[in-house]
């Protein structure tokens, strides 16, 4: 409860910060410049000066740099702006007088411009392009004293520059999720963006889950280290896939394409038996570039669980308790390789390949206890069960860039193959036990499993932006997906007479997956003034075909679907711009989620799929707000989502399962709920206090509204939960650094329960040393072990308990040494590997 209220209080305290803001700052620099007296006279603030940056050696725009206007004869600060995406950028409300410029960036000379003047009959003033050159000297310092913001806002998007999270340091992709804001990963490690799970999560702009791999399984293959950024899209446009409930997550690998050879290496060891590293090599040599990665995990870690279940029949309550402990390692290694030819400055081919191999070992001890009296139980046992899976997988990519003479006209094609295998064994060793647990009753029952997996994916895209004078342009696309999930199920019992092992039918299928999606776009876009509108609309045919082939069922899908896009965005003064989008999405449900046959996890708990589930449909509306200030950036949101056929799993508690009849099993199935409904507000709010100190705060409130009213359940939940997130990085100089970070979720009640809040406190340090080469984290991760998931989850004869934990508490040590100046960022000019996704908004 302490430790609850600290992280409550830390979350109050960056909200508090906001509002006092008006006065810290009171009148603004240019406010103040125009109240003083000319001659006795105030002149009117109305002035403008208005510019572009761009960067010399990539002629790429320089978003996001900061630039402040001072009076020539003091000096003073007269008002500030922040370029935008283009590079772009506006000062408004000068008064009249003698300026001069100056623009800072990271890893940048400052550079200065003299002689601005304005006047009454002269009001505006464009410095024209201005275009800046890296400085070397700079970046080794820049690297680890001046890192990119924490966040970055566009118009559909935000932008995290993750390198700056020290607290991730010695973790996975996944865990890394759970240091981004609006975002939030559960014990079983189900992803979620504002509340909801249903959302796509992209790696390098591809689905992680192509190749049949939950998102969680493909997030923890990846080492933090390995990632540059982590894009939050909410309302995607017509040009990307639809797919997701509330938007789009795409992380992004680092990649290098400076001149000449560098690279970058980490290696990273933690208690707990968590062991990571990473190596990035680059060649650049006249039109070639070369380019090679290398990552590994290793981790063994301890996991544990409470849960109790009481179910009534005909008036009668029988319980079953359960209390598991287990060991779960991880062994994971991914590789990457390509080659980029520039066959002159505006046509680049690149091919690269990838291949992943995932060793993931488990051995889980459940304590079963099923009693209606506790003093005398009806059955005693211990369920040892072992599992040990592999998985292997190769991604080929091509992809081809052509730019032309005519500015923002571009044409973009990406081919990608992808395969994948996974075996997976499984033993279960279930030992019966007298009433007081002292010895063995005699009964012991043997079983064991495997599963062969044979997944294949390929997909097409080609994208072409077209200019329509200087302030529109269109854009078109067509994209072909088409992937195959074979999956084969053996489950097997021991018989202690023969000494054989005899396939259960009950158990044992065989199912193939098969869908296609061909998708095309058109979009269009122009800027009126101070409003930039753009307008899309996908057209998308979606077959499915499923055949199990054990029991000879088959069933098929096909569905034609637009979905529309919109945004408006409409830009004020000082830096300010309010925005307004729509889109229309789908998600369509996973194979394991229609495939009819059961899958046993225990005697006492099976799931199965549901072939009649169709897709749901959802209709999305945002509206936010975004102020820069040379030390301030607020973004408020607030969002609504309506949902038709809202994707549901649901629980009940049988006796009639095949093979475990006269047994209470809870049984999951998933169905198509009549509607959802979930509306909320979002505050991103980044604050530097000092050139030493900055803290970003995140705060959420939303509303889910689900009504059930399917074929096999009626049933409507309402629920408010809110989350909050805190990050405070420090610049201690000499090369240190500290970050902490704090997170808290509430309650979340679902349509069958509730799931218990959720906090946690991180901390980090961090040191450059070998004249800025290299750097030595040290990172302490849940610092006071609150980290527990907890449920409760109620049906019409059933209600369930449960909580679970994992060796969250952890020390990491890292160390980082980057080789020729290895330069984080990524090159502008290069698109991400395959048809990764380029978010740059629309205006031009």
């Amino acid at each position: 409860m302490m430790m609850k209220n600290l992280i409550i209080r830390m979350l109050i305290g960056g909200l508090f910060s906001l509002l006092l803001q008006p006065a810290v700052y009171g009148e603004s620099p240019a406010e103040q410049q125009g109240q003083r007296s000319r001659g006795g006279a105030e002149m009117p603030a109305v002035g403008k000066v208005s510019g572009q940056l761009f960067d010399e050696e990539q002629d790429a725009p320089l978003m996001f740099a900061s630039l402040v206007l001072h009076n020539v004869s003091d000096s003073a600060m007269v008002t500030g702006a922040i370029s935008d995406e283009e590079g772009k950028f506006v000062l408004e409300g000068v008064p009249a007088g003698t300026f001069y410029l100056t623009i800072n960036y990271v890893g940048y000379p400052r550079q200065t411009v003299n002689n601005i003047r304005i006047t009454p009959r002269e009001p505006e003033y464009d410095v024209g392009t201005i275009r800046i050159s890296p400085d070397a000297a700079l970046l080794s310092e820049v690297t680890v004293e001046a890192a990119r913001q924490l966040m970055e806002v566009g118009l559909d998007r935000r932008v995290f520059n993750v390198e700056q999270e020290l607290t991730a340091v010695g973790g996975s992709a996944l865990e890394l999720m759970e240091n981004i804001p609006s975002i939030a990963v559960d014990f079983e490690g189900n992803v979620s963006l504002r509340g909801s799970t249903n959302v796509t999560v992209l790696i390098d702009g591809r689905p992680s889950t192509l190749t049949g791999l939950t998102v969680s399984e493909a997030l923890e293959q990846i080492s933090a280290e390995m990632i540059e950024r982590v894009e939050v899209v909410t309302n995607p446009s017509a040009r990307y896939d639809p797919e997701g409930t509330s938007g789009i997550i795409n992380v992004v690998l680092k990649q290098q394409r400076r001149p000449g050879y560098n690279g970058m290496v980490s290696l990273n060891a933690g208690s707990a038996g968590r062991y990571s590293g990473s190596v990035n090599l680059n060649y650049h040599y006249n039109n070639w570039n070369f380019f090679t990665n290398y990552s590994a995990r290793l981790s063994d870690m301890e996991s544990f669980g409470v849960s109790q279940r009481e179910t009534i029949s005909g008036g009668v309550s029988s319980f079953m308790d359960q209390d598991i402990t287990g060991t779960m390692g991880m062994n994971s290694h991914n590789v990457q390789a390509g080659i980029d030819y520039h066959f002159n400055p505006k046509t680049t081919l690149t091919l690269s390949s990838r291949y992943s191999n995932w060793d993931r070992n488990m051995d889980n001890l459940t304590e079963y206890m099923i009693y209606q009296d506790l003093v005398d139980p009806n059955s005693l046992f211990i369920m040892d069960n072992e599992t040990d899976m592999m998985h292997n997988s190769f991604t080929h990519q091509l992809n081809f860039r052509r730019t032309f003479d005519q500015e923002h006209r571009e044409l973009n094609a990406d081919m990608s193959f992808s395969t994948r295998s996974m075996d997976r064994n499984q033993g279960f060793d279930q030992q019966f036990y007298n009433h007081n647990w002292d010895s063995p009753a005699g009964l012991q029952v043997l079983e064991r499993s495997h599963m062969d997996g044979q997944n294949w994916s390929f997909s097409s895209q080609l994208d072409y932006v077209h200019p329509l004078g200087e302030d529109s342009k269109f854009e078109t696309g067509y994209r072909v997906q088409i992937r195959e999930m074979d999956s084969e199920f053996l489950f097997e019992d021991y018989l202690p007479g023969p000494d054989l092992w005899v396939n259960n039918v009950n158990r044992s299928n065989h199912f193939i997956y098969n869908e296609q999606i061909f998708a095309a776009y058109g979009m269009y876009a122009t800027m009126l003034g101070k409003y930039s509108l753009q307008a899309g609309l996908r057209l998308e045919q979606t077959l499915v075909d499923g055949d199990q082939r054990t029991t000879g069922e088959t069933f098929s899908k096909d569905y034609l679907s637009l979905f529309p896009s919109a945004h408006v965005r409409r830009n004020f003064e000082n830096n300010q711009s309010v925005q307004l989008s729509y889109s229309r999405r789908i998600s369509r449900p996973h194979n394991r989620n229609i495939n009819p046959f059961m899958r046993y996890s225990s005697e006492y708990e099976v799931s199965m799929g549901n072939p009649e589930l169709d897709a749901q449909f959802i209709n999305s509306f945002e509206l936010g707000y975004t102020r820069f200030r040379p030390t301030t950036t607020i973004n408020p949101s607030i969002f609504y989502r309506h949902t038709d056929g809202m994707i549901t799993r649901y629980r009940t508690v049988r006796d009639d399962v095949p093979g475990l009849e006269g047994r209470d099993v809870t049984v999951t199935n998933f169905e198509n709920l009549n509607k959802g409904i979930s509306y909320g507000t979002e505050l991103v709010f980044t604050q530097r206090f000092s050139d030493w100190w900055n803290v970003n705060t995140t705060l959420s409130y939303f509303r889910n509204i689900i009504q059930g009213q399917g074929a096999q359940m009626d049933q409507e939940n309402d629920s408010y939960s809110w989350s909050g997130r805190v990050v405070s990085n420090m610049s201690l100089g000499n090369g240190w650094n500290f970050q902490v970070n704090g997170f808290y979720r509430s309650p979340v009640i679902m349509l069958q329960g509730e799931m218990d809040a959720m906090y946690s406190v991180n901390a980090a340090v961090r040191k450059n040393v070998l004249n800025n080469r290299g750097t030595i984290t040290l990172n302490l991760s849940d610092i006071f072990d609150s980290m527990r998931f907890g449920m409760y989850n109620y049906g019409d004869n059933f209600t369930m308990d449960m909580e679970r934990w994992r060796t969250s508490r952890q020390i990491t040590i890292g160390f980082t040494y980057r080789i020729n100046e290895y330069d984080r960022r990524r090159d502008r000019q290069t698109r991400d590997n395959g048809d990764a996704l380029d978010f740059d908004d629309f205006d031009l």
